[in-house]
């Protein structure tokens, strides 16, 4: 064994024991996207169809943790393995990316820095679909950059291309169960295929046979689960989110993402008070949605609102959005008037653009020396860029690209170290520690975030062990909260959003239509997400009766009502 995989593989080991020791600030269910995932797991154990979801939530993930719990009964303790695993198999593709462009001691510093983001870190302790998502995007990276290298500098024969455009379209296909916004990758795909016809490295006859492969391959394997999505929408879409998507386009706000447009677009009712009006579908029983909305008529209502609004979720994804992926939260608690005085000097802001400054001047090496692989990481984002910034912008939109930016990251380092005086070389190391030091701040900022939660949602675990030990029905309880972390552990199967209303009437109007039995009320959702409820912390309301109250000694409070029937 070469000493590098040597390296690699105690990267591996100390990089896996350091998220397991963190496992515990993810010890109750507390992301509400989670739900869905091992609601479909438990689903695809049973081989029910409903294990392939209701298109909002890809099923891939769901997979391997369905597997797992063959295994392991807990399918929540289950999750948390197969994202251990997956984050491995995320660096060893990320190494192997960056020996196409890195030495091997630069290499394996890229695949210890993604052990030790933050950001990564936070999504991998949680089940959510990006430990998959990651993995998946750079196995295509990976094998774009080889079928790019294989036609410019080898000159591979016709039948391990065709090889190559198989293997291409099939995890562009696993990607899109994953996430349906994949599909925005064929672009990709097809600015790289038509610039190496352009630049006449691929004949018309290679390129037209390729193409058509790739696309027949990848429409062929989708088209059973389009098949499912007519099952529920009656319509042929790659996906069924368009409506709530552009819905939240217009509601939320460009600088807050969670606020009261959010609600109000993923939970406002329809007239009759008998559904949501966008059919969001988290983990619920599918709803067609009531409105009609195309990209068109979004664009066309307000052609100058839509081009600031893209100007300005542009401007927010390159000043906050990567910056935060790249960093996390190290830059922001510049502003933060609640840390010690030491942050709030420039030496702190300084040292926080110290590796902002190095990932932008691997970029430009990068532009300079190694352009196909730079390229190719472009006709990637572009995309991305695009089409995200058309709607609104989140971190978790762009986050399969802070594995490059950590290659690019490190390409800036490996080129100043190319500086032969004592004093230049000794820079790289510092730049590098700089960067450790912006994580190990930023992991305690998440540490002191992260760790109070745990009371609160501890309480609404309490209170769903309770429902399951004490509901009286001949069936799961079927149950209302925005965040179904009582639904989960009361096992039930599926999972009702509470309207977004100021009317408790309508919200039993949409209970009694449903066959609801539950509605739960707690601190953080209803003062939070319906201040204009949160009276019912105090008081029954109308409609329903008290079965059980909740609380803690931090005066959290979850409170179960039972519909009247």
């Amino acid at each position: 064994m070469k000493k590098t995989h040597i390296f690699l593989c105690i990267i591996c080991l100390l990089g896996t024991i350091f998220h397991m020791s963190l496992l515990h600030l993810n010890e109750v269910l507390k992301v509400a996207d989670s739900f869905a995932y091992l609601q479909m797991a438990s689903f695809l154990a049973d081989f029910s169809q409903e294990g392939l979801g209701n298109g909002w939530f890809g099923f891939v993930y769901s997979l391997p943790i369905a597997l797992m719990n063959i295994f392991i009964d807990d399918n929540f303790i289950a999750a948390k393995i197969v994202n251990i695993i997956l984050l491995n198999i995320s660096a060893l593709l990320l190494w192997r990316i960056s020996t196409r462009i890195l030495s091997p001691t630069f290499a394996l510093c890229a695949a210890g820095l993604f052990f030790l983001s933050p950001t990564f870190l936070h999504f991998n302790i949680h089940i959510l679909s990006e430990n998959i998502y990651i993995p998946l995007f750079l196995a295509l990276f990976l094998t774009t950059v080889k079928f790019i290298e294989n036609i410019i500098i080898w000159g591979t024969d016709l039948h391990s291309l065709q090889k190559e455009t198989f293997t291409l379209a099939c995890l562009l296909w696993l990607m899109y169960l994953t996430r349906a916004e994949a599909f925005i990758y064929l672009w990709s795909i097809g600015i790289i295929a038509i610039t190496l016809l352009a630049q006449k490295h691929l004949s018309l006859k290679k390129f037209l046979w390729l193409g058509s492969i790739f696309l027949l391959t990848f429409f062929v394997f989708i088209s059973p689960y389009l098949f499912h999505l007519h099952s529920l929408t009656w319509e042929w879409w790659l996906t069924n989110k368009w409506a709530s998507n552009l819905r939240q386009a217009e509601l939320r706000g460009v600088e807050r993402m969670d606020d009261a447009g959010f609600e109000q677009a993923v939970a406002e009712l329809s007239p009759d008070k008998h559904q949501l009006i966008a059919g969001f579908a988290g983990g619920m029983v599918y709803d067609a949605p009531q409105i009609e909305w195309s990209l068109w008529s979004f664009i066309s209502k307000n052609p100058s609102w839509f081009i600031q609004r893209v100007w300005q979720n542009q401007k927010k994804l390159f000043t906050r959005n990567l910056p935060e992926i790249f960093l996390w939260k190290s830059p922001k608690l510049y502003d933060d008037r609640s840390q010690v005085l030491f942050y709030q000097n420039k030496v702190f802001l300084f040292l926080c653009i110290l590796p902002l400054l190095t990932l932008i001047y691997g970029l430009f090496k990068a532009l300079q020396k190694q352009r196909k692989f730079f390229y190719t990481g472009l006709s990637f984002f572009i995309p991305a860029l695009i089409f995200f910034t058309l709607f609104f912008t989140l971190n978790r939109y762009f986050l399969i690209f802070l594995p490059l930016m950590l290659v690019f990251f490190c390409y800036g380092l490996q080129n100043i170290s190319k500086d032969r005086s004592r004093v230049f070389q000794l820079i790289p190391l510092i730049l590098f520690i700089n960067i450790l030091w912006a994580y190990g701040l930023s992991l305690k900022v998440y540490y002191s975030i992260e760790s109070p939660k745990d009371q609160y949602y501890s309480l609404k675990q309490e209170a769903g062990e309770w429902l399951r030990g004490n509901f009286s029905g001949e069936e799961d309880p079927r149950i209302m909260e925005r965040f179904p972390i009582v639904t989960y552990y009361s096992w039930a199967d599926y999972r009702w959003i509470t309207p977004y209303t100021n009317d408790i009437w309508d919200i039993v109007e949409y209970a009694q239509y449903n066959d609801l039995d539950i509605l739960v009320v707690d601190t953080m959702d209803f003062e939070t997400y319906r201040p204009k409820l949160r009276k019912y912390l105090t008081q029954t309301p109308d409609g329903f009766t008290k079965l059980k109250e909740f609380t803690n000694s931090e005066n959290h409070k979850v409170i179960l009502y039972a519909l009247k029937k």
